[in-house]
């Protein structure tokens, strides 16, 4: 283990936290504005974190409602206040080189600002940790198959959890916690089910009009 290969999960702690404390709100236009954070329109995409109140500029297709573009601000934001930010900065030696790093967990942190806690808790309670949950995530979230399966496989960085998805024959994505799969993606693998023993408490279901399979598995 490196000394960054813990702060994922340090972040998905710490945003799971700030959620909890802020109501689980999915808007995260409403978010920013019960924070306090300026914001305004402009030519760019970005955000100020190390001011006090922050500021953030949105180009004026994105400015005032809750998309992709706003998540990946606030969770520039909340990556700040987690101080894992700051840890990258100095192990890595400079903000240019923790750039990658940065960025991929605010990408990472989209499921989550999509799709709260309570959505998750439901959808693992009716249906266990399962493909059947998955699904049930994107119905409340609208949230789509991959977002949907990334953050219920990420949803406890301590569990054993990974899943996949198909597109005929060919895994389209694929999602792992602390549990290896068989396969990687863009394999062909026309029977994934399968591959699993059973001990993996493996799940699939098939997603309505469309050639794809959600997988899950635990364990």
């Amino acid at each position: 283990m490196t000394e960054i290969d813990h702060l994922p999960a340090e972040f998905i702690w710490y945003l799971k936290e700030y959620q909890a404390a802020t109501g689980h709100d999915p808007n995260a236009w409403r978010v920013l504005e019960r924070a306090g954070v300026r914001r305004r329109v402009g030519k760019d995409n970005y955000v100020i974190t190390d001011l006090e109140p922050p500021i953030v500029e949105l180009q004026p297709w994105y400015y005032g409602w809750n998309n992709d573009v706003v998540r990946h601000e606030l969770a520039h934001l909340i990556l700040a206040w987690s101080r894992v930010e700051a840890h990258l900065i100095d192990t890595l030696g400079s903000r240019e080189a923790a750039l990658p790093f940065i960025e991929s967990l605010c990408n990472q942190a989209l499921a989550f600002l999509q799709i709260t806690q309570p959505m998750v808790d439901q959808a693992v309670k009716k249906h266990g940790v399962s493909a059947k949950a998955v699904r049930q995530m994107m119905r409340v979230s609208g949230a789509k198959s991959d977002r949907a399966l990334h953050r219920l496989i990420q949803d406890n960085p301590d569990a054993r959890r990974a899943g996949y998805i198909t597109t005929g024959n060919y895994i389209q994505h694929v999602s792992y916690c602390n549990l290896p799969l068989p396969f990687w993606a863009f394999e062909r693998v026309p029977e994934p089910t399968t591959c699993f023993p059973v001990e993996a408490n493996a799940t699939a279901v098939r997603i309505p009009n469309r050639p794809q399979v959600i997988g899950v598995c635990w364990g």
